[in-house]
């Protein structure tokens, strides 16, 4: 009999019967046999590999949920290094190194005029040669030519 849209209706005994004879057809079916527990327990310790994305392959969940726990762990020890001091975050540490060169570097130059004041019989000749030694270090330094 057809349905107010006009698919068929299915009568209620043909579907009971039908979910009989599927479930006792899942019941009557051969189980796959268990692996031994040692294998099983074998597998589910393997260090979870990194595999690339496109290798095709799907990772097991055992897999996958062993290298989510391991990296919430790394999280979590990263964050209690930073809460004790261990580590600190790469914007401060920029921050701070460049007011450090820049603070040196102010200093340095200051040197030949500071020179003058506390010595004042240098020539002014000598000034600059400090003041172009100074440079020059300066210059080595922002080149990265340091000698061990």
């Amino acid at each position: 009999m057809p349905g107010p849209d006009g698919s068929p209706l299915l009568e209620r005994e043909g579907l009971e019967d039908r979910w009989r004879q599927i479930t006792r057809e899942q019941r009557n079916s051969p189980k796959l046999p268990m692996r031994p527990a040692a294998e099983r327990m074998a597998q589910s310790e393997r260090p979870a590999a990194r595999r690339p994305a496109d290798d095709g392959e799907v990772p097991s969940f055992n897999d996958e949920r062993a290298r989510h726990e391991r990296e919430k762990r790394m999280l979590a020890e990263l964050a209690r290094q930073e809460k004790e001091g261990e580590l600190l975050r790469r914007d401060d540490v920029t921050t701070a190194w460049q007011n450090a060169v820049n603070l040196t570097r102010t200093k340095l130059l200051g040197v030949p005029s500071t020179a003058k004041a506390r010595i004042p019989h240098l020539e002014p000749d000598e000034v600059a040669v400090l003041t172009l030694l100074i440079r020059e270090a300066l210059d080595e330094l922002a080149a990265g030519e340091v000698a061990p």
